[in-house]
């Protein structure tokens, strides 16, 4: 009788951590949040790149396809790994992107404005 106890007290715990695994909701991310054109000043080439999102989460800099793959996603960050093995992060507030971590240059930089849309984009002046 004594191990009958034991195993049913086992059983009931397991049970009770169980629900409790269960009682967290996984929130989905939906594929347009991180979509868009996004742009990024790079202060030691006084560059503005390009980061471009596909909804099927493809990644173009600067009119470029780069093979990645998603690692990780949440509705904050976004993490992509490139065929070389170097993470490109997107973070973001509760509204949009706000900043691109590179971790082959390992630099940090924020995205200082959405694209816009060219007829309405103001002339660079050289």
């Amino acid at each position: 009788m004594n191990w009958q106890k034991t195993a049913l007290g086992d059983l009931f715990s397991l049970i009770r951590f169980d629900s409790k695994k269960t009682d967290k909701t996984e929130e989905t991310v939906s594929p347009f949040f991180f979509a868009g054109t996004w742009l990024y000043h790079e202060p030691n080439t006084n560059r503005e790149h390009e980061l471009k999102i596909l909804p099927n989460y493809d990644v173009y800099l600067d009119g470029k396809l780069l093979k990645t793959v998603v690692e990780d996603l949440d509705s904050y960050r976004i993490t992509f790994i490139d065929r070389f093995g170097y993470h490109l992060v997107i973070k973001a507030n509760e509204y949009r992107p706000i900043s691109v971590y590179d971790e082959a240059n390992n630099e940090t930089y924020a995205i200082v404005d959405a694209e816009k849309e060219p007829e309405n984009r103001p002339e660079k002046e050289d």
